[in-house]
C-alpha cells in the first residue's frame, strides 16, 4: 500500500517523488492505470460546440470551479457564491480560459441544465447561479471512475470511494482541490512530457485511448504497437483528422511515439511517454487521495458538531 504522507507547508509532499514511486511499484498499479484510461476514453461524449468553446482541461475545471463557488457561498455575504464574474475571475487566475469563453461556457451550462439562476437572491444584479444536481452527478460519475480504479492502491481506498455518496463531501472535495491548485500543485508537474497532449482538444483522451488499446498480456501503457485509426479518433473525440495527424506528428518529433513504416495503421508508444503516463496517473491518484482525506475529515467534524 502507498504510505500516508502528510502534506508539507505548500501541500506538495503528497505527490513527492517517493510517493509517486510507491504508487508505481504496487502490483495493482497497471490494472488501475488501464481502468482509468479505459474509463476516461469511454465516458467522453462528442460535442463539437464544447470543443469549439474550450479544451478538455477547461471544460472539466470550469465544472469544478462552479461547484466550488456554489459550495463556499456564505449566506451572510450577498456577494459570495456562484456568479459569472467570480467564475471568470477564477478562470483567469488558473489560466483556464478567457473571460469571454468562460461566459459562453456558463451560458451553455445553463441551457443544458447544469446551472440555474438563483431565484431567491434579493439583489438580482448579483446574477447568482446554482449548481444543479445534474452538474453534481456529472462530476461525481467521473470521480467515481477515478476512485474505483485507484481504491485498491490505498488502505482507505474503499472508504474514499464510499464517501462519494455523501453530497457534503462533493463540495468539500472540490474545495480541497482548489486549495492545492492555489498552493501551486499541477498534475503536469510530475509528467511535463505529456504537455503536448494536454494542450490540444481531445489530446489527453487520444492518449488515454492509446494507453487502453494494448493487449491484455502487454504492459500498461503498451510496449508493443497498437492499432490506430486517425479517422476513428477524429470521430470519437469530435476533432478533425488534420488535428489528430498534427498531434501524432508532433508527438513523433518529440520522441514520444513512433508510427512504424512497416506497420501501417499502428503506433508505438515510446518508453519516455509510457514512463510519463505512469507518473501522471500516480500523481493524479495521490492528489485525489489527499483531497478526499481532507473532505472526509471535514465531513466527520461537521457530523460531530451536529
Amino acid at each position: 500500500m502507498v504510505p500516508d504522507l502528510a502534506p508539507g507547508p505548500g501541500g506538495e509532499s503528497f505527490a513527492s517523488a517517493q510517493a509517486i514511486d510507491a504508487v508505481r511499484s504496487d502490483a495493482r498499479f497497471a490494472q488501475a492505470l488501464r481502468a482509468t484510461a479505459t474509463g476516461l476514453s469511454s465516458m467522453y461524449h462528442s460535442r463539437h460546440l464544447l470543443n469549439w468553446l474550450m479544451d478538455d482541461r477547461g471544460r472539466l475545471l470550469i465544472g469544478y470551479l462552479a461547484i466550488y463557488l456554489h459550495a463556499t457561498r456564505d449566506p451572510r455575504d450577498p456577494t459570495s457564491g456562484l456568479t459569472p464574474t467570480r467564475v471568470k475571475t477564477l478562470c483567469t487566475e488558473f489560466d483556464v480560459c478567457s473571460p469571454g469563453r468562460a461566459g459562453a461556457m456558463l451560458s451553455l451550462m445553463r441551457f443544458s441544465g447544469y446551472l440555474t439562476p438563483d431565484i431567491d437572491i434579493a439583489d438580482r444584479r448579483q446574477r447568482r447561479l446554482i449548481a444543479t444536481d445534474k452538474l453534481y452527478a456529472l462530476l461525481r460519475s467521473r470521480l467515481k471512475m477515478h476512485y474505483t480504479a485507484m481504491a485498491p492502491l490505498f488502505d482507505d481506498g474503499q472508504a474514499m470511494l464510499a464517501a462519494l455518496d455523501d453530497k457534503f463531501v462533493d463540495g468539500a472535495l472540490v474545495q480541497a482541490m482548489v486549495k492545492r491548485y492555489r498552493a501551486g500543485f499541477r498534475l503536469l508537474t510530475a509528467a511535463p512530457e505529456v504537455a503536448l497532449f494536454g494542450e490540444r482538444n481531445g489530446g489527453m483522451l487520444i492518449l488515454m485511448s492509446l494507453v487502453a488499446a494494448g493487449d491484455a498480456d502487454d504492459t500498461v501503457p503498451p510496449s508493443r504497437p497498437v492499432p490506430v485509426s486517425i479517422a476513428g479518433l477524429a470521430r470519437r473525440f469530435a476533432v478533425s483528422r488534420p488535428h489528430v495527424l498534427k498531434l501524432m506528428r508532433e508527438a513523433e518529433e518529440q520522441g514520444l511515439l513512433e508510427r512504424p513504416h512497416d506497420l501501417p495503421g499502428q503506433v508505438l508508444l515510446k518508453p519516455t511517454l509510457n514512463d510519463a503516463v505512469r507518473r501522471l496517473l500516480a500523481s493524479s491518484y495521490l492528489f485525489l487521495a489527499d483531497c478526499m482525506r481532507e473532505a472526509m475529515a471535514l465531513s466527520e467534524r461537521r457530523r460531530a458538531a451536529g
